[in-house]
């Protein structure tokens, strides 16, 4: 018996996943057939079962490894979304009447600075070993990691890029720029940070594959230097922390949120609220 006639003889499973409030199906690819001739057929069926079902939207993850089954999907009307090492992700609106709802994939980039004072008041500051902006110290920080929280992220970038242990007491402003990476937003939280009593004598032991430069200033003279201030933002940040610190402003603090779904099969949504608690409203 050749390949076509065994394929042909193969039982043809209809692929079933996971639904969503939004008629729309995230398909379980363990389910996927074992070559793209029989993937073909199956996907066929499917799609015809799901526009019976009144499903709008299907997401279909195909593995690594399994990338010979994208031309497939592409073919039955499947266009690609996101991909990630481990998969490509790929989407098939089938709701004729309204446009397609599908949400695109890490719409924002969000970085995170820290804005580190000593007992002194000085300010830590780094300068870039490869940077946009010539001559200018500005805030250490980074991106966030998948997953990772504000405080944490920052506590991490700090200690990467200038060897400071320091510890996330609020957000003290924070910058939208609608187009940035691959025509993506980018969200920046600045973040006041400050070190623990015993934590005063580190050293720095700043990452040279990164940073040029690292230095203590103080932050009196950094928040009365215009000209130290290329871009603006770490101007108006200085200012902020300045005022904060002397009782003319507050910090936006973290506080979880717990919100409950309407199905108890969900586990409940962990949110972090960041605002002023110095009213004690709740």
């Amino acid at each position: 018996m050749n390949t076509d006639e065994s394929e042909n003889k193969e039982e043809i499973i209809l692929l079933t996943g996971h639904d969503d409030i939004y008629s729309g199906v995230t398909v379980d690819r363990k389910l996927l057939a074992k070559t793209p001739a029989l993937f073909e057929q199956q996907l066929e069926k499917s799609i015809v079962a799901w526009r019976q079902a009144k499903r709008r939207g299907i997401w279909l993850s195909i593995p690594h490894d399994r990338t010979e089954l994208i031309p497939v999907a592409q073919k039955l009307g499947f266009v690609l979304h996101h991909a990630k090492k481990d998969y490509v992700m790929l989407t098939h609106w089938l709701d004729e009447k309204d446009p397609n709802q599908l949400p695109s994939y890490a719409m924002s980039t969000i970085g995170v600075g820290g804005l580190v004072i000593n007992k002194k008041r000085e300010v830590l500051l780094i300068q870039e070993r490869f940077a946009y902006v010539k001559d200018y110290f500005k805030l250490p920080g980074g991106c966030l990691d998948i997953g990772e929280s504000i405080e944490n992220g920052v506590e991490r970038e700090v200690f990467e890029e200038t060897g400071i242990r320091a510890h996330f007491r609020g957000v003290l402003c924070f910058t939208y720029k609608n187009v940035f990476r691959f025509g993506h937003g980018d969200i920046y939280f600045c973040c006041l940070m400050t070190l623990n009593e015993d934590e005063e004598d580190q050293k720095i032991n700043y990452d040279p594959l990164e940073i040029a430069a690292c230095q203590w200033m103080s932050l009196e003279e950094w928040a009365n230097s215009p000209e130290k201030h290329p871009v603006a933002i770490t101007l108006h940040t200085a200012r902020k922390a300045l005022d904060v610190l002397d009782g003319r402003a507050h910090l936006l603090e973290g506080e979880r949120i717990e919100v409950k779904l309407g199905n108890p099969n969900n586990p409940p949504w962990d949110i972090m609220l960041y605002r002023d608690k110095s009213s004690n409203e709740e």
